[in-house]
Parts: C-alpha cells; structure tokens; sequence
C-alpha cells in the first residue's frame, strides 16, 4: 500500500440512516433471510458423496457451477451482519461454516467446493480439455469455487469467525498442493478458462496469514495474457468476455497491495479502470455489451448491456484504486455507478436482481425468480444492499474523506469522533455534517463532485464559510467539538450526455442522477424469469427528439422538484406526447428509456424485427448459448469469434466445419399455435470458399428444425464490413404442439462450412428484410 494509514471506514462503523439506500438495503437484508442455507449447501455435500439435508436449488445451482451461490451468500451475510448487527444473519453464516468444516471432516480432505473435485484433479494431471468456459465437462469451476473462497475469508474478515480461517486455510493449501504439480506454461494454459478473482483471493490469505505459498500462488494465478498488455498501457481488450477480466485485474491491485515491488500490476489496474471508463462505459457507469468488450469508444445499445456483476467489480477495483490515490475522479464515477447501476438491479418489491440492465429503447428491466435463477448477477446482487455504505468515507491519518452525501452516522474510532450526515441527497441539493461526540483537531476533506452547476459552499455553525468549483476535495482543518456543524451545498441543473460514437444517441442527468422516461406497464411482458436467456425484446414506442434547440432547460421542466420528476416539451416529441423523466433507479416494472434519438429516426428495422421476435440467441459463446443448448458434432471446430463491422460495432459469430456433415444446433422456442419464421444474420464479408489447415472448405450448408430440412443457404459477399439477414418460414407441422425446436446449420459435405451465423430469431411473422 502507498499509505498504510489510508483505509475505508470498515462497514461496522458506518450506519446509513433514513432514505433510498436504508431502504434498499432493509430490502436486501429480508431477501437474504427468506433463503435457506441448507439448500445452498447440498451441491457441497452431494459432490463429495454425502447426503445433503435438502434439495439444492434449480438453474444455475442445478449446473456444473454449483456452489457459486453458497459463497455469494456467505459474503452477504458477512457484510449484511457488519451493517446491520443482526444477528441471525450471523447465526446462518457460522452454521455454514461449521457444515464446510464438517465436509472437510468426514472426507480427510482440504477440497470443499460444490462440483465434484474431478473438475481440478483433471486439470492438475494435464487431462481436461480447457475451453474460455470450461474445464472439461465442467462450466468455470474456479470460478465456482472462488466465491467461497471469498465468503471464508469474508466470514473471518467481517465477523471475526476464526473456524472459516481454518476451513479456507485448508481449502487453499489443497490448491496449492495440485497447482504445484502443474508447470507455469500449463497453469496458464487452464486460466484461459473463466476463474474469477483467484488471484485475489489468495492475495489476501498471504495478507492474512503470512504464507509465503499463498503470494507465490496468487501471481501464478495471474493470466498473463490479459495482463501483460495492460502492465504496458496497451488496450487489446476487444472481443474479451468483460466480467472474466475485471477479477484478474482486482487480484492483480490486491498482490500489489501484498508486495508493493510488483509495481507493473499497479499500472496495469489503473490502464484498466481509464480505458473501460472512460472509453467503454454507459452513462450509468455500466459496461459490456453480450458481456463482451466493444472496441475503444463504441456504446452500442441493446437487451444485454452492462451486466451487474462488472459493475460490482468495478466499485471494488475503484476503491482500491482510491485508495492509492485519493482522486475524486474514482468517487465520481463510484458514485455514479452505485447510484445509476447498483441500486436499480434490485426490485424493490421483492429484493430479486437484475443480469442486464438493457439500453435498448423502450425496454424493461428483467428479474430473476426466488428460487431458481441463480446467476452470477443473482450472486453479487446478494452482496450490493449490505455494501452501500463501503464507499461513503475513507480515513487517511486524521484526515476524514467524505465522499458521497448519503444518510448515515460514521464512528471514526481512530481518531475519536461520531460524525452523522443528514440529507436528503439528490432529492435536495444540501448535506449537513454534524459532531456527534469527540474534540479535537481533524480533517474534514469534502467530495467537490464534478457534476456541479455552480460553487459548492460549507457553512460551519460558528460563521465560517468555505467554497470550491473545481472538482475535486475542499479540505477544513480545525479543532472540532461535540455540536460543530457543516452546512453544503451542492448545486445541481440538467445536463446532457452524449454517447462516444454516436452524437444523436443522448442521455439526461439532473446532477449525478440519470433520468429515464417512463412508458408504463401496458403491454409488459412477464418481467420475472427463471433462465437469462429469456430475454423479451417488447419494447414502448419511443419518440424522436426534434429539435435545433442546444440548451434542454428550454424543451425539459421540472414538474415535481420533491421528486424529481421532469418532462420533455411536447412541443420536441416527434408522436407529439410530453413525456415524463423520473430516476432511472426509481424504475421497476414498466417500460423505460435511458437514450433518446435526437434528430434522428435511426433504423427502424431492428424495432420492427423486435416487435415480431419470440426466441433469439447470439453466438457469445457463454450463457446466451449454453442456456439454448448449444451441440454439435465435432465441438473441437465449432469455431467462434467475433468482428467490428464497418461501424465498428462488434458483431459474434459461429461456424462449424472440419468434418463430414459438421453441424452446430441450439433449441428454440416457439410459438405452437401459430406461424414461426426463422430470420438468421449471416456475416456478409465471407469468401464462398476458404482454406483452413491446407484445406479447401465452401460455405454452404443446411439448416434444419427437428432434423427436417427446411433451406439450404451459400455465402458470398453478401454484404462487405456487416451482416445481412435472410428469413425462412418454418412449415406448421415441425411446430405445432411444440414448445420448443432444435435449429441445426450443418455443412454440405466433407468439406463444407456452416456459417458463419451472426444470430437466430424465431419470429412470428415474416420479416421484412
């Protein structure tokens, strides 16, 4: 650490008070009591041959991911019991515990996770197939693993539970013992295959305990290939899957925290956090598009936009960040983040979270269910509400950061004092700072948010007064007692947000707070699914803005300042409708918008294909595939990958060929009471002909519904730099009663090519393309 005094003010000092975040955050905590530990243990207890006291839990938890939740879990009870103090929440989370020591028990053996240890016995011996996704026949299992990895080491970190440092300490030192059998060359070979934050974690047991192995095994768990440009400020990000990054970028900072000498990993996190910010992010501080990285300055908008679990990674690694370098710049955008992203993944009606949050015009959010939907998202959704007030102050020696004007009461015991913070923040536009107890001199250093409309000022109780335009921190130093009180103000106005590659695609902030219209509920599809996959793509008519007008305070009002709730003029609607601005994170089950055509129509097209699609998938090569069971004959050629089109916009992709009658097939559903119509986005820049390993292979190929041909396709320029579409009706009989079909490309011949195939919809009407 660059300064050892410097450190977050740790979850158990710090309470939030009356308003949004509170409520949220009671809203968590209920979430977390209504689940049952007994269920999140059994996928523990069954891979290891033992008999579980209940059933596991379904989606993922029902995968060869099982146990991710579990650790998810423990780390939100951990954090919600340092919040809160109830201790219920601790009661659940040292039973955990005790049942991961009893595992450990029973079978002589460190390995506690929720797969069987196959997975990693494989891998150690040079036996399992490796994959982006896989190891093996097993989906990410380090990746499983390290979130209880994490909760362990939250359970002792959060409450103190010393039996969960002796459970992860024997989990750890079984790692070690089967990666120490591995050379480097193949160990980073297996971290092509997602793993989480290992890295981290095994970082912060060297912290902990002091063992040597466990720092040796943290840099051995560092995928070079992601970091090494990064350690040289080169961004070869494009085409990444975003969230299996961030975590090796998070663990790279926390060995840096460990051994300080490592410096190059302290620049590769801050080229990290600069490129995906400032180049890559949405207004709300959200990244990814499909989960994947754009290129540099693109935000393209759609369904799957800014997956929750990146932006939770992201406030992790802005905080360690901060902490090197207390620049307002990082609270800005964690600020931004947590208000406009993290706090509208969870419904406030039920504490269920969101995967995406969509930028697609007109669309809604979309929640997982109670008992089934286990994502990752549903993991550090589990997390978010307890974490709230991680951010709000750091304490640097005697000096205090206040960094969000949030409700809450601070204790700073290391230097004395009981700080309480009131506001009603952003609702109004001031915060006031009062000593609750303790005396003497200190630091006060004030966030000057960048988002300003004007001077923020301090008035003290005793006349004082203190002022700053100029982003940043405004420092007070004085002698403080009991009853000293600080009035701030912070300006606020409308502003407008332009997207990086796009000039007509704009946003509305009031202040830090990203405004959405709101499109009501008619028409709203089920908005609570059990498989991510799922995704509705019904969307609200959204209007054009059409006006030459630069400033918006002319074409937007505030209606309900108390609220803020504003319109956009009539007048500048192009369906000549005002239209209502509320916070985006007030939003829940209704159609929204965040971006807004301006003077643009754009292409109605995809609208149209939208409005008509009943199932879609992307070649992503992660859950949009797998969750429509993706197979083929020869998964060794199924090749995928992806391209920037002319408008450098990413396009994925998949194509099968290297064997006779070489074939990829997903299960769709459909509509089996009426007409289906398959519309497939090819990529258009494709040659007919090709060679691959000294072979000549052609593009063309079959496509099928329930083995049943029903078009044969060739590619051949079709389109240069970007896809092209073509539709094919399927006959009634191959779906009517049906549920769901198998739509299969499969190539012509021993040396054909199917794809390569940028998308599928089934639709219920023939597109007009």
């Amino acid at each position: 650490m660059e300064n050892e005094l410097r450190r977050f003010v740790p979850l158990g000092d710090v309470s939030l008070t009356a308003g949004m975040f509170k409520d949220s955050q009671a809203i968590g905590e209920q979430y977390l009591l209504s689940l049952d530990i007994d269920r999140f243990l059994a996928p523990c207890w069954e891979a290891h041959g033992l008999l579980g006291k209940k059933a596991r839990y379904e989606g993922w938890e029902a995968r060869s991911i099982s146990g991710h939740s579990l650790g998810h879990y423990m780390s939100a009870l951990a954090a919600a019991y340092a919040a809160s103090g109830n201790e219920t929440l601790k009661n659940t989370l040292q039973y955990a515990v005790g049942e991961l020591a009893a595992i450990q028990r029973k079978t002589g053996r460190g390995y506690i996770g929720g797969l069987k240890e196959k997975a990693f016995s494989d891998a150690f011996a040079g036996k399992a197939g490796i994959g982006g996704f896989n190891m093996g026949d097993y989906w990410v299992p380090w990746y499983s693993v390290h979130k209880i990895y994490k909760g362990l080491i939250d359970a002792y970190r959060l409450t103190g539970n010393q039996e969960a440092l002796e459970t992860v300490d024997r989990f750890a030192a079984w790692a070690v013992a089967g990666l120490d059998s591995m050379t480097d060359d193949v160990l980073q070979a297996m971290l092509q295959c997602e793993h989480g934050g290992m890295n981290e974690v095994f970082a912060q047991l060297y912290t902990i305990t002091g063992k040597a192995d466990y720092l040796r095994t943290a840099v051995r768990f560092t995928h070079k290939l992601v970091l090494n440009p990064l350690e040289q400020e080169r961004d070869e990000l494009q085409g990444f899957h975003a969230n299996t990054q961030i975590p090796k970028v998070t663990g790279a900072a926390e060995i840096y925290n460990a051994d300080p000498a490592r410096s190059e990993y302290q620049t590769a996190a801050r080229f990290f956090w600069n490129t995906v910010v400032e180049k890559r992010s949405y207004a709300f501080g959200g990244s990814s598009i499909s989960e994947h990285f754009e290129a540099p300055g693109m935000e393209s908008l759609g369904i799957k936009t800014a997956e929750a679990c990146f932006t939770y990674n992201m406030l992790d690694l802005t905080q360690k960040l901060f902490l090197w370098k207390p620049d307002s710049k990082y609270m800005d955008y964690f600020e931004n983040a947590l208000y406009n992203h993290i706090l509208g993944t969870q419904d406030p009606c039920t504490g269920h979270k969101t995967y995406f949050t969509s930028t697609l015009q007109g669309h809604y959010r979309i929640y997982g269910t109670h008992d089934t939907a286990w994502w990752c998202c549903t993991g550090t959704g589990m997390e978010n509400p307890a974490k709230y007030g991680e951010g709000i102050y750091m304490e640097d020696g005697s000096s205090l950061y206040v960094n969000l004007y949030m409700p809450s009461q601070v204790e700073w015991k290391t230097q004395g004092f009981t700080l309480k913070q009131e506001t009603n923040f952003p609702y109004s536009a001031s915060s006031t700072l009062t000593i609750v107890s303790g005396e003497g001199k200190a630091v006060l250093k004030l966030r000057v948010p960048s988002w300003l409309a004007g001077e923020m000022t301090v008035e003290a109780s005793d006349g004082s007064r203190y002022a700053s335009a100029e982003p940043g921190y405004l420092t007070i130093e004085r002698e403080w007692k009991a009853g000293d009180r600080l009035d701030i103000t912070l300006p606020m106005k409308l502003r407008k947000y332009t997207a990086r590659d796009n000039a007509s695609n704009i946003a509305f902030f009031y202040g830090p707070v990203l405004l959405a219209g709101r499109f009501g509920k008619e028409g709203l599809p089920e908005d609570t699914i059990v498989d991510e996959t799922k995704l509705n793509p019904a969307t609200a008519d959204v209007p054009v803005l059409w006006t030459d007008i630069e400033d918006i305070q002319s074409w937007i009002s505030a209606k309900d300042e108390a609220t803020l709730t504003f319109e956009i003029a009539k007048e500048v609607a192009s369906h000549g409708q005002a239209v209502e601005l509320v916070p985006f994170y007030a939003i829940h089950h209704e159609f929204y918008n965040i971006y807004w055509k301006l003077n643009d129509e754009g292409d109605p097209f995809l609208k149209l294909l939208n409005d008509i699609t009943i199932d879609s998938v992307e070649p992503d090569g992660q859950q949009d595939e797998i969750g429509h069971e993706l197979q083929g004959n020869c998964l060794e050629e199924m090749y995928n990958g992806h391209f920037a089109d002319s408008s450098n916009r990413m396009v994925m992709w998949r194509q099968a060929f290297g064997v006779e009658d070489a074939y990829f097939s997903y299960r769709m559903a459909v509509n089996k009471a009426g007409s289906n119509y398959l519309c497939v986005a090819y990529w258009g820049g494709d040659h007919s002909g090709f060679w691959h390993d000294h072979k000549h292979y052609n593009r063309r190929f079959g496509i099928s519904v329930d083995g049943v041909e029903i078009a044969e396709q060739t590619i051949h320029f079709n389109k240069s730099g970007g896809v092209f579409y073509v539709a094919y009706a399927i006959p009634l009989e191959l779906t009517e009663g049906k549920g769901k079909v198998t739509v299969a490309f499969q190539a012509k011949g021993e040396m054909g090519c199917a794809g390569r195939v940028a998308g599928i919809r089934v639709t219920s009407e023939l597109p007009e393309l």
